[in-house]
């Protein structure tokens, strides 16, 4: 033991401090692996539009597959067992079928053919009078209320050829 030498207060002279590490940070492995996850995201995204997962689809939701044939058929079924009644207000008179009425008679005509069916009035307006226009239409209107299978629309009056 005679070389090894002991400081003078008889310790251990002090470990040298260890080297500082120098640390490396690797992004670029992540970065990838998001990359790969946002495209991944993104393709199945497109897929989900595609096949309709997110109620893109023109389906009812009950999965039969059968919802666009059977909206068409119910759709010609309703239009065949509609019925069509043409008005022609002229004036202050209302005509329907070559016949003027009086316009409680003319609602109560069309109120007993919706109890048949649906019926939808065509109103043809031939220099009509504003107040027998409007008249008709709430008219119409309120019997619509007890009546639900009554609509109308207006129409425009047609032209006379002859008069060209």
């Amino acid at each position: 033991m005679a070389n090894s030498k002991k400081p003078a207060n008889g310790k251990r002279p002090a470990a040298p401090p260890p080297k500082e590490k120098v640390v490396v940070k690797k992004r670029g492995g992540c970065l990838v692996a998001i990359i790969i996850l946002i495209l991944l995201a993104l393709l199945a995204f497109l897929l989900g539009l595609h096949f309709g997962w997110w109620g893109k689809g023109d389906g009812d939701g009950d999965g039969d597959g059968d919802s666009k044939n059977s909206s068409s058929t119910s759709e010609a079924a309703d239009k065949s067992s509609q019925k069509d009644i043409y008005v022609t207000v002229s004036g202050a008179k209302y005509v329907l079928d070559g016949e003027t009425l009086e316009i409680e008679a003319l609602v109560n005509k069309i109120a007993d053919e919706s109890n048949n069916g649906k019926v939808l009035v065509h109103l043809t307006d031939d220099n009509a009078t504003d107040s027998a226009m409007n008249e008709l239409k709430e008219a119409l209107d309120n019997s619509a209320k007890s009546h639900t299978n009554i609509n109308y629309v207006e129409e425009a009056p047609a032209e006379d050829s002859s008069a060209a």
